[in-house]
């Protein structure tokens, strides 16, 4: 194999996690839309390109220990793209594998900070749901009430939030 597979590759997964960042723009939106059924569907799609990554990367790393092999090199080390760019003598593909794992790697960066931001902002609305919930659940303490030290309550009867002669 030559080192144009592990290009063909090293593309595929850049259009794959394209993808991804598509679907986790979707996924803000949704989010911020507070659209569970959209959410639900975008993450599916999610585990599907993330599924399609992980076969892409098998792919890739089988090509780069067949392109190894053809060198000569019997190693089980696991060489990054910049190693093994020692090993393209041609300075096209060189140039060309070197320009995917920019752009590869700008990806990540993109999709990186992008589930970042996905992850403070689910993390902010279980926030407001949990303090929201709180609100409707919680009883006031009865020690933070004033009370006339000379009125007495029994103890059986609290103040509650709801009417219930209603």
């Amino acid at each position: 194999m030559s080192v144009r597979s592990i290009i063909d590759y090293m593309k595929r997964q850049d259009e794959l996690h394209e993808q991804l960042i598509a679907a986790g723009q979707d996924k803000r939106q949704a989010i911020l839309d507070n659209d569970v059924e959209r959410l639900t569907s975008v993450m599916t799609k999610e585990n599907r390109l993330l599924k399609q990554v992980a076969e892409t990367e098998r792919q890739r790393q089988d090509a780069a220990d067949e392109f190894l092999r053809e060198k000569g090199i019997r190693s089980q080390l696991q060489l990054t793209v910049t190693e093994m760019t020692r090993l393209v003598f041609n300075p096209d593909e060189k140039n060309e594998l070197l320009q995917v794992q920019q752009q590869l790697m700008d990806r990540l960066m993109a999709l990186k900070e992008l589930n970042a931001m996905n992850k403070e902002l689910i993390e902010q609305s279980l926030a407001f749901i949990d303090y929201s919930l709180n609100l409707l659940v919680s009883r006031p303490e009865d020690d933070l009430l004033y009370q006339h030290p000379k009125q007495q309550q029994s103890a059986g009867k609290g103040r509650s939030m709801f009417d219930t002669r209603a």
